[in-house]
């Protein structure tokens, strides 16, 4: 069943517009605040100045999940909505369309609940975790790879920083924790729009819900005065305070919330 389901989301037009959109968004931050750099730093060895008038550029520095653009800001608040567009909506498209009648014909509503979950969950995960690995990749290969410094001053990472000593010690495999999170939490969102099918009848709220529950979260973290409850903030590889647990704690809450409710509440829908 999870077979079917997953073929039904990668080859929606909206699973491919997700990576696309979110794409687009990804190499906007490598055009407009890393390529100039490159440019420049190209431009002054050519002109014959002093290599210590040349910043170095690093790739673990400068990829989209190194610092904190206005470009970069943008695309993690933008992750709720990345992840719900290429299937978010689908249980939803089920319950009023009577596909799930189909569906449930040939499986249990568990087996059908349980793919349908797992198939939304890692269509979100991929749909952002691609333009990630696409502008790293990007920056790769225009820019050195090197172990990034504690003191150079190009990148946020201190000494509190969640993971910090892997950060300066094992580059690539702080990249690769950091995608892992990031597509999990994607996933969460989508989930988040799995869920609030359940609570509405109208198809452009089960669309944004994810977006608009992740606002919300940033709001609760100004109201209370703690930048690390954000989203925008616990998924940033580049943030400079604690980020792990808050990390942990809001997004499995919200994996078991959502799974409890489609499991709980969505078997009832489907038995009206």
């Amino acid at each position: 069943m999870f077979k079917y389901e997953f073929k039904r989301a990668i080859k929606t037009p909206g699973f491919k517009f997700g990576i696309i959109l979110a794409t687009f968004v990804a190499m906007a931050d490598y055009f407009i605040n890393v390529l100039p750099l490159i440019i420049s730093n190209h431009r002054l060895l050519e002109e014959g100045n002093s290599l210590y008038e040349i910043i170095p550029l690093n790739s673990y520095e400068k990829w989209i999940g190194g610092g904190d653009t206005s470009i970069a800001v943008a695309f993690f608040l933008l992750i709720p909505l990345f992840a719900a567009i290429p299937y978010g909506n689908s249980y939803f498209k089920d319950m009023n369309m009577g596909m799930s009648n189909y569906i449930l014909l040939k499986c249990s509503k568990k087996q059908y609940i349980n793919a349908k979950y797992l198939a939304t969950f890692i269509s979100g995960a991929i749909a952002v975790g691609i333009p990630l690995i696409v502008n790293f990749l990007v920056c790769t290969m225009t820019m050195s790879t090197f172990n990034p410094f504690p003191d150079d001053g190009m990148n946020m990472m201190m000494p509190k920083s969640s993971m910090s000593l892997l950060y300066y010690k094992q580059p690539m495999l702080y990249f690769i924790i950091s995608v892992i999170m990031i597509m999990i939490y994607a996933g969460s969102m989508a989930v988040v729009a799995m869920c609030s099918s359940i609570y509405t009848s109208r198809i452009y709220v089960v669309d944004i819900f994810p977006m608009l529950f992740s606002i919300a979260v940033v709001s609760l973290g100004e109201i209370i005065e703690n930048s690390s409850v954000m989203p925008i903030n616990f998924i940033n590889p580049a943030y400079s305070y604690p980020r792990i647990i808050y990390y942990i704690v809001i997004v499995g809450t919200v994996i078991i919330f959502t799974y409890a409710n489609v499991m709980l509440l969505g078997n009832i829908r489907n038995e009206k």
